[in-house]
């Protein structure tokens, strides 16, 4: 019967809860859009979120130059629950949204020059991340407890001293 270290159980523990935390993301709800923004042009993404939880966005300008861009989410009475100005290559955010119904993500091109963008709205579906996240958790602590137990056991030669 082969015995397994806890170091392999907490590396196992964490490799599994983190493809299931990938499976769950990829799996969840998300709209993207790749598209060209002429100068002071907006475009909209819209997605149907339920009950409540955690949305995030994200903005990538393929082939940044300084292009200023404004985002805003709103919520599907039209309020503005979150809003950005995006200056680099790449954003990513977050926001919470606690009804069902449609969001709108708006996108505002505040530059004097067409711009490329590709721009994603989705949910994390954060409540099903719990339970993997907790195993993460547990399973680094495991590698940390068996990393320090082994160095613990070590015992370290020191050179004697040459006395005169």
């Amino acid at each position: 019967m082969q015995r397994y270290s806890s170091f392999k159980i907490g590396i196992t523990l964490v490799v599994i809860a983190s493809i299931w935390i990938w499976v769950l993301f990829s799996g969840s709800e998300k709209v993207s859009l790749s598209t060209e923004l002429n100068a002071k042009e907006i475009t909209t993404v819209d997605l149907y979120l339920t009950k409540s939880g955690l949305g995030y966005y994200t903005i990538t300008i393929p082939e940044y130059a300084k292009h200023v861009l404004f985002v805003q989410i709103l919520d599907p009475h039209g309020n503005v629950i979150a809003d950005k100005k995006i200056e680099t290559k790449m954003s990513v955010d977050y926001f919470k949204f606690l009804d069902t119904g449609k969001y709108t993500m708006e996108i505002t091109n505040f530059s004097e020059e067409p711009v490329s963008i590709e721009a994603s709205l989705g949910d994390t579906t954060i409540s099903q991340l719990m339970i993997p996240a907790i195993i993460v958790f547990f399973g680094a602590v495991i590698v940390v407890y068996s990393g320090y137990r082994k160095l613990s056991d070590q015992s370290t030669a020191q050179p004697e001293e040459n006395i005169s």
